[in-house]
């Protein structure tokens, strides 16, 4: 058995019940018996120092007084005995535990103690411990939780965070077609997550879809690493609850202030493939549509109605959900029309109006998708369909399902079908026959076209290059003398930068800045600006952030008798009318951009913060003053950040139209911006210690670049 091993959970040849009871409405006694009524055909030890038997098995005092091997523990005992109960199963060698008992972290004080010291003896023995705190574990071949029943099987595994969230889905599911290959509440995740559960899932036969209810994800870089590859073999569906700005990051850089609180899970999800659920009914439909659909070789699908208004509401969900309209070749216009009534639209959406009968719906379908004859294969180009019906006379909706199901499963396996029956007493039996049968039926249009999006996600990402075969930019840079600016910054008892490190930094890295050194004495502030030219010279202090508001900036220093004369200047301007008693290094002498030579400047900004589960987070958009007040920013990872993300992250921004060029203007030095973020990258992945990075603003010339305001803070 591996660390990585839980497959004892899934499979275990015997299981112990710490505090099984005969007393009913009691957990021990409900857990128990499901066991026992789930079928289990391994060997049952209950554990209850006051019983000799319970529910007809012989029990046992402690697991140590079981001769036989355990391999999982089901502890359903008061808080408080548990460390020792698990104690005693690490000493028998039990391989994993699942603690539905309460009274952990979740109740604070005491409790986050008791799971400190349960956490250590679990790492001691090598156990794998699901919970505590949870409602338990159920799979194919056992239940081992408090849940009021057993679900039907199936192909869908559900991982929750949530315990009562889990029993409300698995009753859910007792009306619908589907099943479940597994039910596993997480409670507190002292051990094992989210994580550990889909990636062993994703080998799992019986599970073809894993959807997944979580609050909170801990390990995120594990998370990064293990999903895409999950995700390749089994459609993975995440519903992320807790968002909210009150869980936002507290944060003094214009990145952190503009990064929502949740844009990181979005991002990541993208990234490993993950299908985010918004609302537990999306988790629902798109765990339906992923285990009966097949995903579409492509965006093309047609719409056939029998009412005009449901067509225009559904073509507007096509067009907000990104769905492309399939376009009909003439053989098929042509039998259309020819067949179909007169105010008949035979263009997609197709409209067969309202006096419909189940013949006119199966020649409709069958003629798109080419199975009446009268078309070539190469004039076939619709991948899938949606199907509105609304109950008229004529209509009759449960025969409509049934040719439905037929054409679906006789001649489109690998096209997928997806109804809308709008209505209530009239459709319900058609609409009941087509979710028995694994064609997803919805009571409107718009909510069809929302799953039909997930399928097309899917089918995007599985095109996309398999994430540790992209290739990561790696740029010659001089990491240890990076290093050694850190180590100074932390000796002199700062986390920011001043800005002649800032320069120097982004020097090692490759990234262009105005030319920065700090002069100490006048003198040094004669050769720096013999070196540099014409200069901007400013206070160095970490006690003045307001330089102009104490006459600490001076522009246009040409000669080196204006920089000699100038240092002495700041110095004392700084000195009068700073804070008593500031720290003051020095004077900067920065090269001194004068961008209105430039025929064309566009101001950005380019940043970072640290997101506390998924790491570094850049951010790409419009700078200078109305940075915070535009918003035109959008955001990547930087984890395995590609040319291809860089150029995607620049051109989903507004500024992109400006940057490109707009009226016959010419571009900006787009590559060289994208060359900036990639260099960027590298830098906050190089330095986790980088917890926020601004540029603002970057200006954008034709040629080439600036980075002129940087700010870096790392931690302590």
């Amino acid at each position: 058995m591996t660390s990585n091993d839980i497959s004892f959970f899934f499979n275990p040849k015997s299981i112990a019940v710490i505090g099984a009871s005969d007393t009913q409405g009691k957990v021990g006694n409900t857990v128990l018996n499901n066991i026992i009524s789930s079928g289990y055909t391994g060997t049952i030890y209950p554990i209850n120092p006051k019983a000799k038997e319970v529910c007809e098995l012989e029990c046992f005092k402690s697991v140590l007084d079981v001769k036989d091997e355990i391999d999982i523990a089901i502890f359903v005992i008061p808080a408080k005995f548990v460390n020792k109960a698990a104690e005693e199963c690490g000493k028998k060698k039990v391989k994993g535990l699942i603690v539905i008992s309460a009274g952990f972290k979740e109740v604070g004080g005491e409790g986050v103690d008791r799971e400190e010291e349960l956490i250590k003896i679990v790492k001691k023995y090598k156990m794998r411990i699901l919970g505590p705190n949870c409602l338990g574990f159920i799979g194919l071949n056992y239940n081992g939780s408090f849940a009021a029943e057993t679900p039907k099987e199936g192909g869908i595994a559900m991982i929750s965070q949530s315990g009562a969230m889990l029993t409300g889905m698995m009753d859910y599911s007792m009306t619908q077609a589907f099943g479940f290959s597994c039910n596993i509440s997480l409670g507190n995740k002292a051990d094992l997550g989210a994580v550990d559960f889909i990636e062993y899932l994703a080998e799992d036969a019986n599970t073809r879809v894993i959807l997944c209810y979580l609050e909170s994800i801990n390990d995120g870089p594990r998370f990064l690493e293990v999903l895409p590859k999950a995700t390749r073999k089994k459609p993975v569906v995440i519903l992320k609850s807790g968002v909210s700005e009150a869980g936002a990051r507290a944060a003094s850089s214009h990145t952190g202030a503009l990064a929502g609180a949740d844009i990181a899970y979005d991002l990541a999800f993208d990234k490993c493939g993950v299908i985010r659920a918004k609302t537990i009914e999306d988790l629902f439909d798109y765990g339906e549509v992923f285990l009966y659909q097949p995903v579409p070789k492509g965006n093309s699908f047609a719409i056939i109605t029998n009412a005009g208004g449901p067509g225009i509401v559904a073509t507007d969900a096509f067009e907000r959900e990104g769905l492309k309209f399939s376009g009909f070749s003439e053989p098929i216009l042509h039998a259309l029309r020819e067949n179909l009534p007169l105010e008949a639209s035979i263009f997609n959406p197709i409209d067969i109006v309202g006096d419909a009968t189940p013949d006119r719906y199966e020649f409709t379908i069958k003629t798109v998708f080419g199975l009446n004859g009268n078309a070539e294969s190469n004039d076939i180009t619709t991948e899938g369909a949606l199907i509105i019906l609304t109950p008229q006379a004529q209509t009759a909706p449960s025969e409509v399902a049934r040719l439905i199901h037929k054409i679906s499963s006789k001649y489109l396996t690998e096209k997928p079908i997806i109804c809308s029956f709008i209505g209530g007493k009239n459709i319900s039996e058609g609409k009941e026959y087509l979710k028995q049968n694994h064609i997803p039926c919805y009571h409107f249009p718009d909510r069809a076209a929302h799953s039909l999006k997930t399928l097309i996600k899917r089918r995007e990402f599985l095109m996309s290059t398999p994430i540790e075969e992209l290739e990561i930019p790696k740029f010659k840079v001089k990491k240890q003398r990076v290093k050694e600016i850190f180590s100074q910054v932390r000796e002199d008892g700062r986390t920011v930068l001043l800005s002649y490190e800032t320069s120097e930094v982004f020097d090692c890295y490759g990234i262009k800045s105005p030319k920065s050194r700090l002069a100490q004495t006048p003198i040094q502030a004669m050769n720096l600006q013999a070196e540099t030219g014409k200069s901007v010279m400013k206070i160095v202090s970490p006690n003045i952030i307001h330089k102009t508001e104490v006459g600490g900036i001076l522009l246009n220093i040409e000669t080196e008798q204006d920089a000699f004369e100038a240092y002495i200047q700041i110095v004392d301007n700084a000195k009068k009318f700073g804070p008593q008693n500031a720290k003051i290094y020095g004077v900067e002498v920065q090269e001194m951009i004068d961008f209105k030579r430039e025929p064309k400047v566009n101001e950005i900004i380019i940043g970072m913060s640290k997101d506390p589960q998924f790491g570094p987070l850049l951010m790409f958009g419009t700078g200078g003053i109305y940075a915070n007040f535009m918003q035109d920013v959008a955001f990547a990872l930087s984890y395995k950040f590609t040319q291809v993300n860089a150029k995607k992250l620049v051109e989903s921004t507004k500024i992109y139209s400006l940057l490109h060029g707009v009226r016959g203007e010419s571009s900006s030095d787009i590559e060289a911006i994208i060359n900036v973020l990639l260099r960027l990258s590298q830098l906050v992945n190089d330095f986790p210690d980088i917890v926020e990075l601004d540029i603002n603003p970057l200006l954008a010339f034709i040629k080439g670049y600036s980075a002129v305001d940087i700010k870096i803070t790392i931690n302590r």
